[in-house]
């Protein structure tokens, strides 16, 4: 795949591309249209959706299609990309270069200015939301979270099939979500509590279960006069919890209950504080930043000289930066590994570990084996892989990695190559041979609704620490159902616990519990110590 032409369009006559809704491409001087059928817009949002870094044929093929692929799935690709690159440049001639879709039989680029295209420009809202409550600035949180949410126009790639839009569409209405509810958060601190009953009546209604909507819900009725409203939602809370779930309200909306029957509503629970950023905290970051890049370069460039493969772990909690940080060390190290770099991602956000054979097929793909001569097995995937990898020197990438059965047939078998890896699972590196680890912790800053971080949750004595806000630390990326216990066990201060004292804590069966458990270790809100023991992670 070609590195891609910079001549790309700039901003100014370049298409513009709306993910947050029906697919629709609008051209100059034309309205939005339908970017051709469903698989076509699937093969565009990936495209979009992996930000201008190449998409391999066989990524493509298995973001779209997944294990349901056709015998025609290449050709249809080739179909697709043809009718894509028509649309983007109409006005280009038979003999001239592409310069917003590019590629080769290997794979494809699409060039496309950050602007263009929603979803990107949502999530830059976001951030820069984060960044105005970081600095303690409510209103302009505020306006700049009403922006990006008008970026949206129904479901997110609504219609387009495939697995990958699938996780994006997941992706992206979580973001959504959090970005609601700060959006709520702020005008009640604004006192603007009538604007936003209509979206807090609908965001309840989709989330019946939220304790945390239904506390801000409440607030927003009594701060409007509507005091019988108020408590009609806390008695439809008691029910439905009641009914679905066979527990009563949490103590902490229970309480607020009764603070608005005595008309003395508490204030919502406070951000972490700011206080101004002093030279020495910027220092220590910088330095610390410094010599996890000095300790990343020790590790992969000396491998060769000790006789392994080094293996080099990023972990931290979502959020942290691990992303980034193996972005920095891969171009630290670019000069090390001739024969370039191997990405695969892993699929942090699947309920299940993406299998090691697919990604090993993928690996092979672009170290340019012939599709004809991948093995179907996957050991013997595996054995060929380190075979091609034994005469070269790379920077293999794993990003969201989960378990070491997963991580272990990706590792080169020969010195002189090297393994990078993210991932949230403090005890993936220990499991490895010759693994060195990098350990992030949470910004320790106010939550991210683009990244799903958090402030720190306040203490049992501090004020508002009864109070459920929208924002419980680490918790935004998950499912409603996983948020709420793992907001149930951190309150509770949880652990050690059996599966059997899970179930109690969170009014479950055991198998369910089970479940939820491991779901919530993936995630890094617990740590297993034991095998079907479970604990809140031990921070230093």
């Amino acid at each position: 795949m070609r590195g891609g032409n910079p001549a790309a369009p700039d901003g100014d006559g370049a298409p513009l591309f709306r993910l947050l809704g029906p697919v629709r491409v609008g051209l100059p001087g034309a309205p939005a249209a339908r970017p051709g059928p469903p698989l076509q817009q699937a093969v565009l949002s990936v495209l979009l959706l992996r930000r201008r870094r190449p998409v391999t044929v066989a990524e493509l093929v298995a973001s779209v299609w997944g294990d349901d692929v056709p015998a025609s799935a290449a050709g249809n690709l080739r179909t697709y990309t043809w009718a894509l690159r028509t649309l983007l440049e109409p006005g280009r001639g038979a003999r001239e270069p592409a310069r917003i879709l590019l590629g080769d039989e290997r794979g494809y680029v699409l060039r496309t200015p950050e602007e263009s295209v929603d979803a990107w420009r949502f999530e830059q809202q976001a951030e820069a939301a984060r960044q105005a409550r970081e600095r303690g600035d409510t209103a302009a949180e505020h306006t700049l979270l009403a922006d990006a949410l008008a970026l949206w126009s129904g479901e997110a790639l609504a219609g387009v099939p495939g697995p990958f839009a699938e996780e994006e569409r997941a992706r992206l209405t979580a973001l959504r979500t959090t970005a609601r509810k700060r959006h709520t958060v702020c005008a009640l601190r604004l006192g603007l509590h009538h604007t936003v009953i209509p979206e807090l009546t609908a965001l309840t209604r989709e989330f019946p279960l939220d304790e945390e909507l239904r506390a801000l819900h409440m607030r927003a009725l009594h701060g409007c006069g509507r005091q019988a409203e108020a408590f009609t939602v806390f008695a439809d809370t008691h029910r439905i919890l009641g009914e679905e779930l066979g527990v009563a309200p949490c103590p902490e909306l229970t309480a607020l209950h009764a603070r608005l029957l005595a008309h003395d509503p508490p204030p919502l629970a406070p951000d972490r504080p700011r206080a101004p950023a002093r030279p020495q905290d910027r220092t220590g970051a910088t330095d610390q930043a410094e010599r996890a890049l000095a300790t990343a370069k020790r590790v992969l460039t000396e491998g060769a000289e000790r006789g392994v493969v080094p293996v080099l772990a990023i972990t931290g909690p979502g959020g942290a930066g691990k992303t980034a940080l193996a972005a920095r060390i891969a171009d630290l190290v670019a000069d090390r590994f001739p024969d370039g770099r191997l990405f695969a991602d892993l699929r942090t956000w699947s309920p299940v570990p993406a299998d090691p054979g697919p990604v090993l097929a993928h690996l092979l793909h672009a170290l340019e084996v012939p599709a004809a001569r991948i093995p179907a097995d996957p050991d013997q995937r595996a054995a060929l892989y380190r075979s091609v990898l034994a005469v070269r020197r790379v920077l293999v990438v794993l990003e969201g990695a989960r378990t070491a059965a997963q991580v272990t047939p990706l590792l080169p078998g020969t010195p002189g190559s090297a393994v990078l890896l993210t991932t949230r699972s403090r005890v993936l590196a220990p499991a490895l041979p010759a693994a060195t680890h990098i350990e992030l912790t949470a910004h320790p800053r106010a939550a991210d609704p683009s990244r799903g971080e958090g402030a720190d949750a306040p203490g049992a004595d501090e004020p508002g620490a009864d109070e459920p806000d929208a924002d419980t630390p680490g918790h935004e990326h998950l499912p409603p159902e996983l948020a709420r216990a793992a907001r149930r066990l951190t309150h509770r201060g949880a652990g050690p616990l059996s599966v059997d004292a899970l179930a109690d804590v969170l009014g479950t069966g055991r198998a369910h519990a089970a479940g939820i458990a491991e779901a919530l270790v993936d995630a890094g809100v617990l740590d297993t110590p034991a095998a079907g023991t479970y604990r809140l992670p031990i921070r230093p």
